[in-house]
């Protein structure tokens, strides 16, 4: 499974593999801070594993230590996205004039690395100067071959370095986001603990879910990140349903993001209509109008599709009224086997229950899916 980590610990991580000392520090408890340097100049930043907190005032640059504790007392126990603000990371001020984005992205067939010399907060105002490597497995990357190394080595699904500055010839990453695939634990790159976000506690879906997966040969996913948000995923398998969540955050629309969620293994009709029944529970606990339903993924390897949707739309079926009032827009993106059979049903089916869908195959892109979102969210609103 994909598991994020916190920045503090994915920048130890950067600066051991590159053999340099990191210098930050990781503020869990208030009495941490009679550590911190009181003569030097600081970075703070809240370190609870989501992204925009510039613009959301949990960043504060270049400031002294009565500032930096100013701004932990200030945030710490603020209630942000569901969850409690506990961790912060501090580090020290960097001077620099330019900033740079990379973004290096696993899919089935490769890497992709996104890169800019337009980085920091506003990244997504200025996408169009983003560039594309794609990156064939067994290939290194032409264009960042050492974090690209990093990346491959330390067994990352997804890295982002936004920003990040160059001194002496070397990369300073300033902000980094990253995920882990949680299955080479055993290899022993790493020794990471995998906290929930704001160490929050479990939803009942959450639970039962959680549960069903220990039952079940097959794969059950469900965690819940923003449950105001109106993009909610039901996503086949963990490749694709992290390809889809990056897709989506890299549009711009991340704060939608309601929940990360996966199902594979080749579940039974009836292990998928528990799981989506489960699913709608939460995704209707939310009054926020209009919602975006994405039933995605990649292409099966040996799960059959049209099995798995049976047991969707069974559950769709029973929650047809929630539905339509709270104004869903399905897409669906699938392929694999039977997947055609499967595409055809659920466009009738939905079509018949008067619930808004569009249907596409393997050959869609699913980073086309991602540019659709926010027309959605808007038209349908109105």
């Amino acid at each position: 499974m994909r598991r994020r980590i916190r920045e503090y610990d994915l920048k130890k991580m950067f600066y051991n593999y590159f053999g340099e000392k990191y210098e930050g520090l990781a503020i869990s408890n208030l009495d941490d801070l009679t550590n911190l340097d009181k003569n030097k100049r600081y970075v703070v930043k809240v370190d609870e594993m989501f992204n925009k907190r510039n613009k959301m005032g949990l960043v504060g640059l270049n400031l002294s230590y009565d500032e930096v504790k100013e701004f932990i007392y200030k945030n710490y126990g603020k209630n942000v996205n569901g969850g409690v603000i506990k961790h912060f990371l501090v580090e020290p001020y960097i001077e620099h004039q330019q900033e740079y984005y990379l973004a290096i992205i696993s899919e089935r067939e490769g890497d992709r690395l996104l890169y800019s010399d337009k980085g920091g907060v506003d990244i997504e105002e200025s996408w169009n100067f983003v560039k594309e490597e794609w990156i064939p497995y067994g290939q290194i990357s032409k264009i960042h071959p050492n974090i690209h190394k990093f990346f491959i080595d330390l067994e990352f699904t997804y890295l982002e370095i936004n920003p990040y500055c160059i001194v002496d010839n070397k990369i300073i990453p300033l902000g980094m986001l990253g995920e882990l695939d949680d299955y080479a634990s055993f290899k022993n790159k790493w020794k990471i603990d995998f906290p929930e976000p704001f160490e929050k506690g479990e939803s009942e879906e959450e639970k039962i879910i959680e549960q069903m997966d220990k039952n079940s040969g097959a794969s059950f996913k469900l965690t819940i990140l923003n449950p105001q948000g109106r993009i909610w995923l039901m996503t086949a398998g963990g490749g694709a349903s992290v390809v889809f969540l990056d897709s989506i955050y890299l549009h711009g629309y991340g704060n939608e993001i309601a929940n990360y969620a996966e199902y594979s293994g080749n579940p039974t009709t009836n292990e998928t209509y528990e799981y989506a029944r489960v699913f709608f529970k939460a995704m209707f606990k939310s009054n926020s109008k209009p919602k975006i339903l994405v039933l995605g993924g990649g292409i099966a390897n040996f799960t059959d599709v049209s099995k798995t949707f049976d047991g969707i739309i069974k559950a769709i079926k029973e929650y047809q009224k929630q539905f339509i009032e709270h104004n869903v827009y399905v897409i669906v993106r699938r392929g694999g086997p039977n997947a055609q059979i499967a595409l055809e049903k659920i466009r009738k089916e939905l079509n018949n229950l008067n619930i808004a869908v569009e249907v596409y195959n393997e050959d869609y892109n699913i980073d086309e899916i991602g540019a659709k979102i926010g027309n959605y969210l808007n038209i349908f609103q109105k």
